[in-house]
């Protein structure tokens, strides 16, 4: 998960993404679309550190490409 690892898990919510503002669906569960992204730890830490919520693919993505120096 890209934030707190969902410690409630719960019904999906739509979310909007604190970076870009796009509204995505948030699956509030292990079995959510982020749950298939391999996020590096530093990129965990630096989402739970600025924001409540969680981020969109795009912008998660984007954020993993820049931290696997794609």
């Amino acid at each position: 998960m890209t934030h707190n690892d969902h410690p409630r898990e719960g019904a999906p919510k739509t979310v909007v993404c604190p970076i870009c503002g796009q509204q995505f669906t948030c699956g509030m569960s292990s079995s959510c679309w982020c749950a298939t992204r391999v996020v590096p730890e530093p990129v965990r830490r630096s989402l739970a550190e600025r924001y409540e919520t969680c981020v969109c693919s795009a912008c998660l993505d984007r954020l993993i490409e820049e931290a696997n120096g794609e």
